[in-house]
């Protein structure tokens, strides 16, 4: 399966390399430091949540890293990309370096393809910053079932260069859709752990103020070798049952016989964009499934589960140029009831955890989505799997822009149940909240440099005050070939 893949990648990367040489390439880069200096247990949770895992959990420490990209161009037919980052950290019991994004990409018309660790956000769109689709990829506090707080996993991958148009729709219905395969990370009770995700999503608007999405993303933990459950065959017939969501044959497991094979994961986003010439407003809602039956967004079992967001773009007002709401709630679980007298099925659902494989939906101990379901990292036992996947948040972020200086303020108010155990006693309540300002060095070319300050409050993570400052440097380079690029 994986030579197959290789070779695929291998017919789109040459032809794109050859006739990129034909035209300029332009590779961006960066250095960066921040030093972060504080009191408390932890770092602050909105100094490291949705950064990539690029920081120290340490109350006191120093971040360096830097990165080279060649970005895909739009105006190509064919191209290439690639991207590296390097992360190091320096603080007292935590000291480690590591290669956070290493990837090479290559484009053939509307299909693009990767292989290696790249940081993504999705849903996709062409422009991330600009297009929100179904969550505001730069504000929010991560989606359902992917967000920014996990390093990237090695992958291979498969998909549309954003939303392509509908032939004879003129434009007013767009798809986009993608396919990938994936390792996870071992630990001491699962080995060799594979990914399996596919999305599909529809546009209909177009060129019209108002335009609606909808799309589904389909998760699948599988493979591997357990200490407790064995190993899960990695074959074309497993593969084709995982792709289905089917149960498992007479090699699995008693559990996967019964139920689908592997742990899966479904998530339903539903959103409505209103493009003025002045604002964008766009609402966006996601959901979570883990029991079959599979029912549309508003009929699901957990209906009361889900990410609710608006968020706003104001280009005119540069003082509160973009700024987002959020709630979000797991505390319904789909009920208190898995199987009553076969009357009532897929209650109690896990969120996040894989009882089964002993790995839950984390990589490198950090939660994949969103992540006030609280990362692993945080549990004072040092256990790898979740504690903590009954919340309920409610959040805001919002930037701005006075004369050169950018800034940005979030907070976020969680309650925090543990596992699906919903009672005052139990819940742990918690204040987040950052302040960060950036503003360019004129006396150092390409130089930014930055301060901020972020703090807890509560029962959850504590009370951790910090006060981070950085520079940041960057440029690019341009590369002119000869002859010219096809268009």
């Amino acid at each position: 399966m994986i030579i197959r893949y290789f070779r695929i990648f291998l017919l789109v990367l040459i032809p794109s390399f050859i006739q990129a040489q034909e035209s300029a390439d332009t590779v961006s880069y960066s250095l960066n430091t921040r030093f972060n200096v504080g009191s408390g247990t932890h770092a602050p949770f909105l100094s490291t949540a949705n950064e990539y895992d690029r920081y120290s959990f340490a109350p006191n420490s120093i971040s360096l890293w830097g990165n080279v990209h060649k970005a895909l161009k739009n105006t190509r037919a064919l191209d290439y990309g690639f991207g590296l980052e390097l992360d190091g950290n320096i603080a007292k019991g935590d000291n480690r370096f590591l290669a956070n994004e290493c990837y090479i990409q290559g484009k053939f018309y509307f299909l693009n393809m990767y292989v290696g660790k790249k940081q993504e956000v999705f849903p996709k769109t062409r422009d991330v910053a600009s297009s929100i689709g179904n969550q505001d990829a730069e504000l929010s506090s991560g989606g359902m079932l992917w967000s920014q707080n996990a390093r990237p996993m090695p992958k291979i991958s498969i998909e549309t260069n954003g939303y392509v148009d509908v032939p004879y729709t003129s434009g007013v219905m767009a798809v986009k859709a993608g396919i990938s395969h994936g390792w996870f990370d071992n630990n001491n009770s699962m080995k060799d752990l594979l990914l399996h995700h596919k999305y599909a999503y529809v546009k209909v608007g177009g060129s019209f103020p108002v335009s609606i999405n909808y799309g589904v993303q389909h998760v699948a933990q599988w493979g591997g070798v357990s200490t407790q459950y064995g190993s899960m065959p990695v074959t074309w017939n497993n593969y084709y049952r995982i792709f289905f969501g089917k149960s498992g044959g007479s090699t699995a497991n008693m559990s996967d016989q019964i139920n689908t094979l592997g742990k899966h994961m479904i998530s339903q986003n539903l959103g409505l964009d209103l493009n003025l010439k002045s604002v964008l407003v766009s609402l966006y809602w996601q959901n979570l499934t883990e029991d079959p039956p599979v029912r549309f967004i508003t009929s699901t079992m957990n209906v009361q589960d889900g990410l609710w967001g608006m968020s706003i773009r104001l280009p005119c007002f540069k003082p509160l140029h973009s700024f987002v709401l959020e709630y979000l709630s797991t505390t319904d679980h789909s009920g208190p009831w898995h199987d009553l007298d076969g009357v009532i099925f897929g209650g109690i659902d896990p969120y996040y955890l894989n009882g089964q494989a002993h790995k839950d939906w984390t990589y490198k101990g950090m939660t994949i989505g969103n992540p006030w379901i609280t990362s692993p990292k945080y549990n004072p036992d040092g256990s790898t799997t979740i504690l903590n996947n009954t919340v309920r948040l409610y959040y805001f972020s919002g930037k701005g822009t006075y004369k050169s200086l950018d800034y940005r303020l979030t907070l976020a108010y969680s309650e925090n149940f543990g596992l699906a155990n919903i009672s005052n006693e139990n819940n742990k309540r918690q204040l987040s909240y950052q302040f960060e300002t950036s503003t360019p060095l004129n006396f150092l070319k390409n130089t930014n440099a930055s301060i901020a300050l972020s703090g807890d409050h509560g029962a959850m993570y504590g009370n951790n005050l910090s006060v981070m400052v950085g520079l940041s440097w960057k440029g690019a380079l341009s590369i002119e070939h000869r002859g010219r690029s096809m268009r």
